[in-house]
């Protein structure tokens, strides 16, 4: 049954963890299902068990890190899922043990609140900040100090808000690009005096409903106005949102309802009241040590620079990226992970959104070694944040509203000839057309549902071309194709694309030149009977999440 949410707000999201121990899960009604979100715990698709996610803030010591992996050898199977928010998730946990879970988590320091649900997720921050050579500064303070700001009126913002905020700081190139799909997004910029601070972006989103990309709201906030800004914006969202229908709540549909003008009037009078009031002095920064391009690059690493060996500021010193595919990690892996960044890193494990696990302040005689560690476990460096790096969500049939198994078929994707010979595509497969995977931004994306071929329904996916953060592009749905024939539909979308492209043109900019519908034809050519032009009906798009094309998932896979 569909939980009555308003009404769990309107109640205060009670429930009884206790008898949740004593009983397991068969008790709890929609509501109390869903107000188990607000401690980081949500119903998976198998019944008496639940996911659990850890809201790291991008960033796991290594201390808790083993902890962690103890607690998901006891409890979760012995995995770990990294998600493209970069949090992490346990999964399969049994509803007794749920509380146990919890405590034992807060015991490593690792925060669980408000992780789900119509709350604050998970807040990014660039997993470069402060070495990367493009970023300007270190904002995961101010990222932090922004969490811990609204994580403190939690237990009251839980119960108000009309749905959930995402929030992310950063200010690379990727970075950049990221804030557009966020509800709040902090640009890391320097003026010209010198100071530190950022370019504060809104209402931004994809999503299964109007995907959005957010505009500029601010050229310039100063650090110390990072917790009134974020302050205010909850604040103006909660007086005005749409509490009583959450599936068009979002941040967006304020600001399209209310126009940017009346929307940005109504935060400027919110956020003079916030700045009245007393805040933390934000952490004392000055610009990072940094060094001439030429200065870094006189240094290499064996074996040279690459997508997972990438210089720092400082010449000597790289970031690591280990390529954990399809962002499952199993617990063997994680402790040795765990230890090189111990004995040859800053004692960190950094989660990127690509679903990786990034080591800094690694020495450059080091990444030899690191490779060696991790070549003996079948874990490796290159392909990071790469076409061979695909995008998923942990789809069916473990998450509960996925409709596909996204791993399954971004595992088929791993080793495709036509993405390992084009590194820089971007293929990211959500199980369901919600957007965990965030299909609408990617070179060529798959939601999945129930699609109609030649008349007949059954599972597959939508196809998605031509996004692109850095063109301020969002992706459109060329057509459908059933599940099987995924693996042959990317030949033949690349293929096109190799045929057409000019040089140094991205898929994107191919499909910009030519249309949509040269690709469309293209595609209807070779899949006569095994395609569909177009979207699906929106009454068709969701479906049962149990079909019998699903086989069980090894756990990991």
């Amino acid at each position: 049954m569909t939980p009555n949410i308003p009404a769990a707000k309107r109640a205060g999201l009670p429930v009884d963890l206790d008898r949740l121990t004593a009983e397991g899960g068969d008790w709890l009604s929609p509501e109390e299902r869903y107000a188990l979100k607000m401690h980081g715990v949500c119903a998976q698709a198998q019944p008496g068990v639940f996911m659990i996610r850890i809201r790291t803030g991008g960033v796991i010591d290594t201390d808790a890190a083993l902890g962690l992996a103890d607690i998901a050898d006891e409890f979760a199977r012995g995995w770990i899922h990294l998600t493209t928010r970069q949090q992490a998730q346990l999964h399969h946990v049994e509803a007794r043990n749920v509380t146990t879970v919890l405590s034992r988590l807060a015991s490593l320091g690792l925060v669980t609140r408000s992780a789900c649900g119509h709350t604050m997720r998970g807040v990014m921050w660039c997993p470069e900040a402060g070495v990367g050579l493009e970023e300007p500064f270190d904002c995961s303070y101010d990222a932090k100090a922004a969490q811990d700001s609204i994580l403190r009126r939690t237990p009251q913002l839980d119960t108000q808000m009309p749905q959930r905020i995402n929030i992310a700081f950063g200010g690379c190139t990727a970075c950049r690009e990221n804030a557009r799909v966020n509800d709040m997004g902090f640009v890391s910029k320097v003026n010209p005096d010198g100071d530190l601070g950022y370019e504060l972006w809104l209402g931004g989103s994809l999503g299964k409903s109007s995907p959005t990309l957010a505009f500029k709201a601010v050229d310039f906030l100063p650090r110390k106005d990072v917790q009134a800004a974020v302050n205010a914006v909850f604040d103006v969202f909660i007086t005005h949102g749409d509490f009583d229908q959450p599936a068009k709540a979002r941040l967006k549909f304020l600001i399209r309802r209310l126009g940017q003008e009346q929307f940005l009037s109504l935060f400027q009078e919110q956020f003079a009241r916030a700045r009245a009031q007393e805040w933390p002095e934000p952490r004392r920064l000055s610009l990072p040590l940094s060094s001439s391009i030429a200065s870094i690059l006189a240094q290499a690493p064996e074996g040279g620079w690459g997508s997972g060996v990438r210089p720092q500021r400082v010449p000597g010193w790289a970031m690591v990226t280990v390529n954990a595919p399809l962002g499952d990690v199993d617990t063997e892996d994680w402790r040795i992970m765990t230890t090189l960044a111990s004995d040859l890193a800053d004692e960190n494990l950094y989660l990127t959104p690509n679903q990786n696990v990034m080591l800094r302040h690694v020495p450059l005689d080091a990444v030899p070694l690191i490779r060696d560690v991790l070549a003996s476990v079948g874990l490796g460096l290159e392909g990071a944040d790469q076409s061979q790096d695909v995008r998923v969500c942990t789809g069916g049939p473990v998450c509960l509203l996925a409709i596909t198994p996204s791993q399954r078929v971004g595992a088929e994707l791993l080793q495709h000839p036509a993405l390992l010979r084009n590194s820089d595509l971007r293929v990211h497969i959500s199980g369901c057309p919600n957007a965990c995977a965030q299909h609408q931004i990617a070179d060529i994306g798959f939601s999945g549902g129930k699609v109609t071929i030649g008349g007949v329904s059954l599972l597959g996916y939508q196809v998605w071309l031509g996004g692109d953060l850095r063109l301020g592009a969002i992706a459109q749905v060329v057509g459908r194709v059933a599940q099987a024939d995924v693996y042959a539909i990317t030949s033949s979308i690349v293929g096109v694309w190799e045929a057409l492209r000019e040089r140094g043109e991205t898929l994107t900019d191919t499909v910009m030149r030519y249309g949509l519908d040269a690709f469309q034809a293209q595609i209807s050519a070779i899949f006569k009977g095994r395609w569909e032009s177009g979207p699906e009906p929106p009454e068709n798009i969701t479906g049962p999440r149990h079909h019998r094309s699903y086989l069980p998932l090894a756990v990991g896979t």
